[in-house]
C-alpha cells in the first residue's frame, strides 16, 4: 500500500443494477477515495465487515431486492454508529428512510444525478473540503465481491 491508499476514504458502493455501481464506483475514485462494491445488500455486508482499512461512507440505493438500503445501513450501523450513508434512489424517500435521515450524517440523492453532485455529497458527509485534490489516481483502488 502507498500513502494515497493510507490516507484515502473508504467508500462502499452499492446499487443492483451493476452498470451505476461500476459507474459511480469510477466517479469516487477519480475523486481520491478507496471504492469496494458490491451489487447486493448480502455482498456488501460481507465487503463491510471485512473491509481493511474499515468504511467511511456507504453509498446504498435505497430499494434494492432482498434487503433494502435502509436495512443495509442498519446492519453496518450496528457496527459502527459513526457510519456516513449516503441514499441513492430514483423513487421518493419512504417514512422509514425519513427516519433514518433523521439520525444525522446520512444524505439523500435523487436519481439521475451528475457525477459531480456524487463527489460534493460524499466529500460533504465525510466533513472533507469540496474542493480537495483529487487528480491523484495511484492510491485509489476497487474491488469488487465476486
Amino acid at each position: 500500500m502507498n500513502s494515497g491508499q493510507n490516507s484515502a476514504a473508504t467508500v462502499l458502493v452499492v446499487d443492483d443494477q451493476e452498470i451505476l455501481t461500476r459507474l459511480m464506483s469510477r466517479t469516487l475514485e477519480s475523486g481520491g477515495f478507496r471504492v469496494l462494491w458490491a451489487n447486493n445488500g448480502g455482498d456488501a455486508l460481507t465487503l463491510y465487515r471485512g473491509a481493511e482499512p474499515p468504511v467511511d461512507l456507504l453509498v446504498t440505493d435505497y430499494r434494492m431486492p432482498g434487503m433494502t438500503g435502509v436495512e443495509l445501513a442498519r446492519e453496518c450501523c450496528a457496527h459502527n454508529s459513526e457510519l456516513n450513508v449516503l441514499y441513492i434512489s430514483g423513487s421518493s424517500p419512504g417514512e422509514d428512510l425519513h427516519a433514518d435521515l433523521a439520525a444525522g450524517n446520512r444524505a439523500f440523492l435523487a436519481k439521475p444525478f451528475r457525477q459531480s453532485d456524487l463527489l460534493h455529497r460524499a466529500k460533504t458527509l465525510l466533513e472533507m473540503r469540496p474542493d480537495a485534490p483529487s487528480r491523484s489516481n495511484q492510491g485509489s483502488q476497487v474491488q469488487r465481491l465476486s
